[in-house]
């Protein structure tokens, strides 16, 4: 498609490092760009209706509302070609499959992310762009015909997580995840078949989604399941560790010292 002005893309996330790693990827491809920010549901409506951008990758879940929370407040005329984003939503992966709608599913590879914004460039015909509008107001009836799944995906915290391999998305439950350890931008999810996954997402972010009535921060690179704990070792002057069911060891940090052994019954 022919363009005298640069495509104007709005990146929406909730997660610095996840609008960097867009904008990185972004700005490695040979499209004429112009790229925007927006970090929560709010700023993403007012940019979408002052600044009509061509093109958006609209996360699902940001602090304030969600990425489908946005679209309902959005003239039917002025929804932008979207590209979805998420982490953990397998009825929000239904939802766009259904209608043929494109979505990342975190962690996405860049070959994967440069598909997407190739389909997306590809949509901003007027033409093409009618039908993505017409799949967006199907996408609005099918949530809301299937509101009481949605809520309950997006209310609670995690009970799997939805990871890729190639083509195929699988699911780990959480249940099932012993502890987790940072690797870079990674999160390492060591699991009770003693299988190692790797999931491109935050420590803290991470540790937002998991229910803490059964897993606890220890320290700045690990969350453990307390479930899996064979037991705490008290070190000396105030110092701890935490041992698993696998030996493996962590030590306890001072930040989350008093959470941890309140949580544990420890006094």
């Amino acid at each position: 498609m022919e363009r005298n002005t640069p495509i104007k893309i709005l990146i929406a996330d909730d997660e610095s490092l996840a609008r960097k790693r867009i904008q990185t990827f972004l700005e490695d491809t040979p499209h004429a760009i112009a790229i925007a920010h927006a970090s929560n549901g709010k700023q993403t409506i007012e940019k979408i209706l002052n600044d009509s951008p061509d093109l958006v990758f609209l996360d699902i879940k940001m602090t304030d509302m969600t990425g489908f929370d946005v679209l309902r407040q959005i003239p039917k005329d002025q929804i932008p070609v979207i590209i979805f984003v998420t982490a953990f939503d397998t009825f929000a992966v239904k939802a766009f499959e259904v209608q043929a709608l494109d979505f990342l599913l975190k962690p996405y590879k860049k070959a994967r992310f440069v598909e997407a914004l190739q389909r997306g460039v590809d949509k901003l015909e007027q033409s093409k762009k009618q039908e993505v509008r017409e799949k967006m107001e199907d996408l609005m009836r099918y949530l809301s015909n299937n509101e009481g799944g949605f809520k309950d995906q997006s209310s609670g915290y995690l009970d799997k997580i939805v990871l890729k391999t190639n083509k195929r998305y699988f699911f780990v439950p959480t249940e099932t995840i012993r502890y987790i350890k940072a690797s870079g931008y990674y999160a390492e999810l060591y699991t009770d078949t003693t299988n190692k996954h790797l999931y491109r997402i935050s420590m803290t972010e991470l540790s937002q989604k998991l229910d803490p009535g059964s897993f606890s921060r220890v320290n700045r690179s690990a969350i453990v399941n307390r479930n899996y704990i064979k037991e705490v070792v008290s070190e000396g002057l105030g110092d701890f560790s935490i041992v698993m069911v696998d030996q493996t060891s962590f030590p306890l940090s001072k930040t989350h010292k008093s959470t941890f052994l309140k949580q544990m019954g420890i006094k």
